[in-house]
């Protein structure tokens, strides 16, 4: 029995490409999806500011902004993307990690502001704005020319 060299490394990526990427990707379409229904959107946003709201701490100052600011940036993007499918569907994994972000980063100031509150510490706050500093907005504005180039 003769072995065609590279044929277990071949077939493994052939299976593997035409589910674009993977799980996430098909979990950032699922999302847009949930978010196209009336109102879902604006109770992400809203429950974002919320917790960031909560912060009173000035040490928080930082990362609730920064859960602000990415949300108002992904809320902008979508709604700009909207009329263009294939920016909105090249967009859609970062689109969806931000707001997962966002909401995420947001809970975790206001969870931060309970903690100094309750005498649990300043480590949460600390948590905060480690997590804020790397980045929570992932949306880019890519050229959608390049992006069609590269796919």
């Amino acid at each position: 029995m003769s072995r065609t060299r590279g044929c277990r490394v071949c077939s493994p990526i052939a299976q593997v490409l035409p589910i674009w990427e993977g799980t996430t990707n098909v979990l950032s379409i699922d999302t847009l999806r949930a978010l196209s229904k009336g109102g879902a959107l604006e109770a992400v946003a809203a429950e974002v500011e919320a917790n960031a709201g909560a912060a009173t701490d000035a040490g928080l100052a930082g990362p609730a902004e920064a859960a602000r600011a990415a949300m108002r940036h992904a809320v902008a993007w979508v709604q700009q993307a909207m009329s263009t499918p294939d920016r909105l569907e090249a967009g859609a994994r970062r689109f969806a990690l931000t707001l997962g972000r966002s909401l995420e980063l947001a809970l975790l100031v206001a969870h931060a502001q309970w903690c100094l509150d309750h005498g649990h510490g300043p480590r949460t706050a600390a948590a905060a704005r480690r997590f804020a500093l790397h980045g929570v907005d992932l949306i880019s504005d890519a050229s959608l020319e390049d992006t069609k180039l590269l796919a």
